[in-house]
């Protein structure tokens, strides 16, 4: 069957032509730092597991020109993220990396809440606006319409408020068949896409080893690479996430999570040769005429915020883009395997090669 390309899925490098995987990950040993606009540190002292465990899906995502509640404003992108780089940048800032294509400092630099980084919803967020409006609405009703979510499954995770180690990993969630009743009875099928043996659904590709619980909140472990396909309208790209976590504050009766925050950087020439491979299905137009690609891409560059490790230098050109994604979470169970999805039609046959449709999935690799 042929599966929605409006989707928000992760997995192990699913390419969103043809859907072919090609495994890979990287991680680094530094645990987040316990201090504002960063996760909280591993709690020392508490157990490592002691329940059943749970899963929890996504049940909203917010793309950075939303609040949580769905209101549109143009600061609501300063309280999605963390501060990657340890600094409270400012547009007089002078220990920053230099901005690309000339992009004014007192646009590129000024950080959101406590310093956190997030030029994606920032800057590209509104250039995406431009082409498909209100992108969180449209991601949104696919998820309450069940066309897809993303899931994290935590083992052994209990009623406590502190963990030290929980395994865990991430599922995608394939077309549920009916709106969701976020009850915690969702039974919601899971992509082969993202399983190492897409006939067991233990064999995640996107584990988490080492991911904690500090006071409520679950932590991902630490940072990782993390590709993620979005839809918007309909229109999939992939963001390759490196650096990256997730944070959610669980629910004291373990009904869902609130809160929710992916955050990471985004390498600019990786990011922008995944967009053109996807061209087509964002405007017809960047089909045939690569000048207007071409633009669109400068566009894109002069997002740069910070280096692809996420940290700043000041004697060199910005590579990455930060990135922040809220989401609010419900508990569900995993339900059976879905079946493979078929790649959608190219919208660009014949033209500049875009691919026109996500196989069912994005890739990620998970932490330790």
């Amino acid at each position: 069957m042929l599966r929605s390309t409006s989707l928000f899925c992760a997995s192990l490098s699913l390419a969103v032509l043809g859907g072919a995987i090609a495994a890979g990950c990287s991680s680094s040993t530094d645990e987040p730092a316990a201090t504002a606009g960063t996760p909280p540190s591993r709690p020392v002292d508490a157990p490592e597991g002691d329940g059943n465990g749970y899963v929890f899906a996504v049940e909203k995502l917010f793309l950075g020109e939303t609040d949580r509640h769905g209101i549109e404003s143009a600061s609501a992108w300063k309280k999605f993220g963390y501060n990657l780089d340890g600094k409270k940048s400012t547009a007089d800032s002078t220990d920053l990396c230099k901005p690309l294509g000339n992009a004014p400092a007192a646009t590129v630099y000024p950080d959101g809440n406590d310093g956190i980084d997030n030029s994606f919803g920032k800057l590209l967020i509104p250039t995406i606006h431009a082409l498909s409006p209100f992108p969180t609405t449209g991601v949104n009703t696919s998820i309450a319409e069940g066309s897809f979510t993303l899931m994290v499954k935590i083992d052994k995770l209990g009623k406590s408020a502190n963990y030290s180690n929980l395994a865990a990993a991430l599922y995608g969630g394939a077309d549920l068949g009916m709106p969701p009743a976020w009850d915690g009875n969702d039974e919601w099928p899971v992509l082969p896409e993202l399983l190492k043996d897409p006939n067991d659904i233990n064999s995640s590709l996107v584990p988490f080893k080492s991911s904690y619980v500090a006071e409520q909140t679950w932590v991902s472990g630490n940072p990782a690479t993390l590709s993620l396909t979005i839809g918007i309208s309909g229109n999939p790209f992939t963001l390759t996430i490196s650096n990256a976590v997730i944070t959610m504050e669980l629910d004291p009766d373990r009904a869902g999570a609130a809160n929710g925050i992916i955050a990471g950087v985004l390498e600019v020439e990786p990011l922008i040769s995944q967009l053109r491979e996807v061209a087509g299905s964002i405007s017809p137009d960047l089909c045939n005429d690569s000048s207007t690609f071409d633009s669109f891409a400068d566009q894109i560059r002069q997002n740069a915020d910070i280096m692809a490790d996420g940290s700043q230098d000041p004697s060199k050109s910005c590579e990455a883009i930060s990135i922040g994604i809220g989401f609010e979470a419900k508990a569900v169970k995993l339900g059976p395997i879905a079946a493979k999805a078929e790649p959608g039609p190219d919208p660009c046959a014949g033209g500049m090669g875009g691919a026109g449709g996500a196989a069912g999935g994005a890739g990620g690799a998970g932490g330790n």
